[in-house]
């Protein structure tokens, strides 16, 4: 049975992982909600962005290990695989649903209150923003049991952080709060823990009333910088503004400038 909560008002869709008295760890139905959810997301108009939080003051403590590393840690474990095969099968899983936050053309906000390690820290890094409390701690946790990186943090975390500020929080497992992955540019804002809610429900809206298709091309454009030469990438803004100026959001964008009046996107 699943814990996972998921709600969705004006095109926000939230899914707060409630597991609070594991400190929200993810067991292998939390990964089954997300593979469906972002899914969903991905094909419904009407979403128009995706939200990831933690109920009872903590956003997750990463994996469920408590069944042990082949406990149903993931969503597609096979009855009668060894538990080596597990782990590959799961851990792959796993990769994809985190892809699927890369790859999804809307954008996504990670809420993070208190801790915030392991796999579910790659989860809040797949996200396009995230926001925290001053009592949030992250932390790639991994070399502390004997774990090499997942969850998308090899490629993530060095890009947030650079690589070696990534290298020694992986090897050394350090936590870092909130405070300090805002000074080391991994998160975008960090406010009082009271205040957490409340910032995260008023980006939510802000994302949901943009012009979506030119956030979602914006998102590709800058995900693919790294890989690809100056010439390469405004050839590709090229072709992503012909496909931003067939959208009625952009006419609505235009008109409301010259009106000099807020637009009223729709999504579309």
């Amino acid at each position: 049975m699943s814990d996972t909560l998921i709600e969705r008002e004006n095109g926000i869709v939230t899914v707060t992982f409630n597991r609070p008295e594991k400190k929200n760890a993810l067991g292998g139905a939390n990964w089954a909600d997300l593979e469906r959810v972002t899914t969903e997301v991905m094909a419904n108009r009407a979403d128009r962005v995706l939200v990831l939080k933690g109920a009872g003051g903590d956003f997750s403590s990463g994996a469920d290990l408590s069944g042990g590393l082949s406990g149903g840690g993931g969503p597609n474990q096979m009855e009668g695989e060894s538990p080596g095969q597990a782990i590959l099968h799961e851990m792959r899983s796993v990769g994809e649903i985190v892809n699927r936050l890369h790859r999804l053309p809307k954008p996504t906000l990670a809420v993070v209150d208190g801790v915030c390690v392991g796999v579910a820290f790659g989860l809040a890094m797949a996200c396009d923003l995230v926001i925290a409390s001053d009592r949030a701690r992250f932390g790639a946790v991994f070399a502390k049991r004997g774990l090499a990186l997942d969850g998308g943090l090899s490629w993530s975390l060095p890009r947030a952080v650079g690589m070696r500020k990534a290298k020694q929080m992986a090897f050394f497992g350090e936590m870092v709060s909130g405070p300090e992955a805002l000074e080391a540019g991994m998160i975008n804002a960090v406010v009082p823990a009271d205040e957490l809610h409340a910032l995260g429900e008023e980006w939510a809206a802000r994302l949901a009333n943009s012009a979506t298709t030119a956030l979602g091309l914006m998102k590709r454009q800058m995900d693919a910088s790294n890989g690809l030469p100056f010439d390469k990438a405004v050839e590709d803004e090229a072709r992503s503004q012909h496909i931003a100026f067939t959208t009625s959001d952009m006419h609505e964008g235009i008109k409301a400038f010259m009106e000099r009046r807020e637009p009223q996107f729709r999504g579309r």
